[in-house]
């Protein structure tokens, strides 16, 4: 009866692990949302800096098989500065929108409903600043990023994931309205630790 009840288990464990890895054809619909504000002070001053941000970043992918999916992603991302002084406020807008195409490759761990994933994306980005209302500049750019993350499948058509930070490289060409003053600024980062998104998908 014991031997019984441990190959129930066994086989009932390993079907729902079964249900929970993609598979080909699978169409998964997802993304994150990140809000993020901080705030400076100057000591013995009336000066104040606050910065708020928020972005969301929808994306769709298409399993070729149980490890790789391959997607599109649109992330916009919405960005707020105050400045307070004692003699009055500048306010700063950004808008950044960034589509693009994604790669990743999904490895199990063990048995288990949880997986790593390594992804590599790319995009082309294009937004505005403006200060008190009027724009100030604009800029185009792309960017190339290879993070790692984690993946949890909560049921066969819903899972949530951790992304963090990893390696990335951006460059972006601003233009100064009015003037048409052009700079060209690249950034090439490397970072694990100090970011972290979130996501959920859900898998058809």
């Amino acid at each position: 009866m014991k031997k019984l009840i441990v190959m129930a288990a066994v086989v009932l464990f390993g079907t729902q692990v079964a249900k929970a890895q993609l598979s080909k054809g699978d169409v998964i619909l997802g993304g994150n949302v990140n809000v993020k504000t901080t705030s400076a002070k100057v000591k013995d001053t009336d000066n104040k800096t606050t910065n708020t941000s928020f972005g969301v970043s929808p994306k769709v992918g298409y399993a070729l098989n149980s490890n790789w999916v391959i997607g599109v992603f649109a992330e916009t991302q919405f960005g707020n500065k105050k400045v307070a002084t004692a003699t009055g406020d500048v306010k700063t807008k950004t808008l950044d929108i960034t589509p693009g195409i994604f790669v990743r490759n999904y490895h199990m761990i063990g048995q288990s409903k949880f997986a790593f994933f390594a992804e590599a994306n790319a995009g082309y980005g294009f937004g505005n600043t403006k200060v008190d209302g009027n724009k100030t500049e604009s800029y185009t750019g792309f960017n190339v990023n290879v993070l790692p993350g984690i993946t949890y499948f909560v049921t066969k058509h819903f899972m949530i994931e951790g992304a963090f930070g990893g390696l990335g490289y951006t460059y972006a060409q601003h233009k100064a309205e009015g003037s048409g003053v052009k700079t060209n600024v690249s950034d090439f980062d490397f970072n694990f630790t100090k970011q972290l998104n979130l996501g959920v998908n859900f898998i058809f």
